[in-house]
């Protein structure tokens, strides 16, 4: 699985944005960790949350532009969650936080459930209204926003056994944990199409690079060095 899609070059003297994707199980909290310890050039991107008082203004200035979609009917569909809702805002509003963050300390952002996971999330798991042809406007604006923005997907993976074996030892909880094998598998399926769907519609806007790695295959440090490598990134 081990492979790079071509794409646009980083250059930490500009912006520079990479998301780390995949499933649970699939080693995202490990290589974010050993990436931001291999060298100060590397940031981990900071998250929007409403008990922070300085990232409410975030918030609140983009939620209007979500009203539209959330008033748009259809028969089928059951509301938004409260985490879909804050998730559909921060997509709108969420680059400029990371913009601020990249200028001011001049380092390659590296994401976790980032505009990526949030949206293949969204299309796989959130309301039928989100694949109702009269949101498609909300969907292109989220493709070019973020096409723009990010440099590089990195996304890891494993076979379904593993990744199985792996959420059930975590201490985390996970929609799936504890479930049946075909479940498992089913729900796998389903996230990995939607990454597959969202990556695509991010490429045919231009953006961005994407590194695979098979993390039963490859080990950890040998994924380090060559995402390092990939980002134009030297240590000492």
């Amino acid at each position: 699985m081990n492979q790079m899609r071509a794409g646009r070059t980083i250059r930490l003297e500009s912006l520079s944005m990479v998301e780390l994707v995949g499933p649970a199980g699939a080693g995202k909290t490990s290589l974010l960790r050993a990436l931001s310890q291999r060298s100060e050039k590397i940031v981990i991107g900071a998250d929007i949350e409403l008990r922070k008082k300085e990232q409410i203004p975030i918030f609140v200035r983009n939620a209007p532009f979500l009203v539209p979609v959330l008033l748009r009917r259809c028969q089928s569909s059951r509301r938004f969650t409260w985490d879909e809702i804050k998730a559909m805002v921060y997509l709108k509003g969420w680059h400029r936080l990371f913009r601020q963050q990249a200028v001011k300390n001049g380092r390659l952002v590296l994401l976790d459930h980032g505009p990526v996971f949030k949206l293949a999330t969204l299309q796989a798991f959130g309301p039928e209204k989100l694949r109702n042809p009269s949101v498609e406007m909300w969907w292109s604006d989220m493709f070019r926003q973020w096409a723009l923005m990010l440099d590089m997907v990195i996304w890891l993976d494993a076979p379904d056994g593993i990744l199985e074996e792996r959420i059930n030892i975590r201490s985390q909880r996970h929609m799936v944990k504890g479930r049946s094998e075909p479940e498992v598998v089913q729900f796998l399926a389903r996230y990995r199409a939607s990454y597959q769907q969202i990556l695509t519609k991010l490429a045919a806007h231009g953006g961005p690079a994407l590194l695979q790695f098979d993390t039963s295959q490859t080990s950890m440090e040998e994924i380090v060095e060559k995402v390092l490598v990939a980002c134009n990134i030297t240590t000492s």
